[in-house]
């Protein structure tokens, strides 16, 4: 990312692979689903995958290493979530389940207890090749930069036995949202708040929800991010004051329409955290019901932000400034539609309105 502005020294890290409240007296506790079969949220899971760490270079080889993702429910038998979650070597490799040690584990929180599903199979899509890989045409990340692709980053995890029919399976479109949306996002990751940044840990049996605005996008990396080609990926930046000063990372960087994106507010606006990978981002439809329209899979931690008087500020990773974002799914529909073994049982929307949540910017290059 290249600042515009003279505050040059305002930077922003590489994506990182992992909802965080505002600053108080908002906190990750105000943003906690009640867990109830009425919660509209009751069809999002949470994820335990485990395998037997086969990668000789790492520190860790040899291990049996456990993490922890979100997904949503989008027949009886299939979840969808982040192929970054179940890609075992960082190279696009899918966790191998027949192997002993390794099993891929759905967490349904249907209160007062929860309910374990065992994968038995699981798929990513073909052109993910790993976390921040581009295809072989090239491509690059606006907000990232060059050689450094989010795209593509979708799984299937289809279970050995159905969840219960007062599950929700969500809906989802082909039609893609307008840059301007406004995002519902949840999942059981990290959390914190605005201000102090991540201090929450993730736990299984705990989903939060908060929304931000879609900012920006990527087209396909397979084309070299070709303007025509379809819109993969999408960006928010977590607005939010802190230390007197209102931190906005795409208006300091990129200026223009960008500074009049919307701010939802400090009870509102969310950021994602490590463990929210693979989990749902809604829209509603004119009826009220919640619609999937992205997966959410990368944040990035933005420091040298000043304060009121030009100051510097402590660099806090999860703050307000950061950014994130993930997959457009109406970008994978057919994909998909031909992943799941009997596509007539997914629910489809129609959604053509959700294209009026805001005017299409082009990409920045």
């Amino acid at each position: 990312m290249v600042a515009t502005d003279s505050r040059a020294a305002i930077t922003v890290g590489d994506p990182q692979a992992f909802i965080v409240s505002g600053g108080p007296p908002d906190s990750p506790a105000n943003r906690v689903d009640p867990n109830v079969p009425a919660s509209p949220f009751n069809g999002v899971v949470s994820i335990n995958i485990r395998y037997i760490d086969e990668d000789p270079t790492s520190d860790t080889f040899g291990q049996r290493l456990s993490f922890i993702c979100s997904g949503a429910m989008i027949t009886s038998r299939h979840v969808l979530s982040a192929a970054h979650c179940v890609d075992t070597l960082g190279n696009g490799t899918v966790i191998d389940i027949t192997k002993p040690g390794n099993d891929v584990r759905v967490v349904l929180n249907d209160q007062p207890a929860f309910s374990l599903y065992v994968a038995k199979k699981v798929t990513i899509n073909p052109n993910y090749d790993g976390f921040g890989v581009c295809g072989p045409s090239g491509g690059s990340s606006v907000v990232f930069g060059p050689d450094s692709c989010l795209n593509d980053d979708i799984a299937i995890i289809e279970l050995i036995n159905a969840v219960p029919d007062s599950v929700t399976k969500y809906a989802f479109s082909p039609y893609a949202p307008a840059e301007g949306s406004t995002f519902e996002m949840v999942g059981y990751g990290t959390s914190g708040d605005g201000i102090n940044g991540y201090n929450v840990n993730p736990s299984f049996f705990v989903k939060r929800q908060g929304s931000n605005v879609y900012d920006l996008s990527d087209t396909d990396d397979e084309t070299n991010n070709d303007p025509n080609s379809p819109v993969e990926v999408w960006y928010y930046d977590f607005d939010g004051d802190a230390f007197g000063y209102n931190r906005d990372a795409y208006c300091e960087f990129f200026g223009g329409s960008l500074c009049s994106s919307p701010q939802l507010g400090n009870e509102v606006e969310g950021h994602l955290g490590g463990g929210d990978s693979g989990g749902p981002s809604f829209m509603r439809d004119a009826n009220g019901n919640y619609i999937l329209v992205a997966n959410n899979t990368f944040g990035g931690n933005v420091c040298g932000w000043p304060d009121a008087n030009g100051g510097p500020t402590p660099c806090r990773n999860g703050d307000f400034g950061d950014v994130g974002g993930g997959v457009l799914l109406a970008s994978y529909f057919e994909w998909i539609r031909t992943t799941v073994p009997e596509p007539g049982s997914l629910a489809l929307a129609g959604l053509a309105l959700l294209a009026v949540g805001g005017a299409r910017r082009r990409r920045r290059q």
